[in-house]
């Protein structure tokens, strides 16, 4: 019965330590994603990505995708999932040559991510197609705008 014991308690320490090292992991991926986004953020027009930030900042508790805080932002995969995506969105928008320093921390966060992440490939796809339907509806005008006024 005490081996029993002994064998639950390393069980339940290995996962604690995988848990710790699991958010502590997502954290620093956060937080460098979130330099990132400031080190690009003066050198951009963020009115040509309000969309994408406005779909983005849904989803961060209390601030947003430009100066990510908060222990519970930075221990969110999704948080970390969406900053990706913000990202890749804003660099598929820019030209190829610039960002390179920053296109290639993105490409080694991604890469840690992935190795951490708890998502399906198709619930990454579907998530980001979410957001890029959203940037459509949001940026295309409305039928209204482009109907006149009857004449009477």
């Amino acid at each position: 019965m005490k081996q029993h014991k002994q064998v639950a308690l390393s069980l339940e320490r290995q996962h604690l330590k995988y848990v710790k090292s699991y958010y502590k992991t997502l954290a620093d991926i956060n937080m460098c994603l979130g330099n990132i986004h400031r080190s690009i953020q003066p050198r951009i027009d963020k009115q040509k990505y309000r969309y994408a930030t406005e779909y983005v900042n849904q989803y961060i508790s209390y601030t947003n995708v430009w100066n990510i805080k908060f222990v519970y932002n930075l221990e969110n995969p999704e948080v970390a999932l969406l900053q990706i995506f913000h990202l890749d969105y804003i660099f598929e928008h820019e030209p190829e040559n610039r960002f390179a320093t920053e296109r290639k921390l993105l490409e080694e966060q991604k890469e840690r991510f992935f190795t951490v992440n708890p998502y399906k490939a198709e619930q990454i796809q579907s998530r980001k197609q979410e957001m890029l339907d959203y940037i459509k509806n949001r940026s295309e005008p409305s039928a209204s705008e482009h109907e006149k006024p009857e004449a009477k």
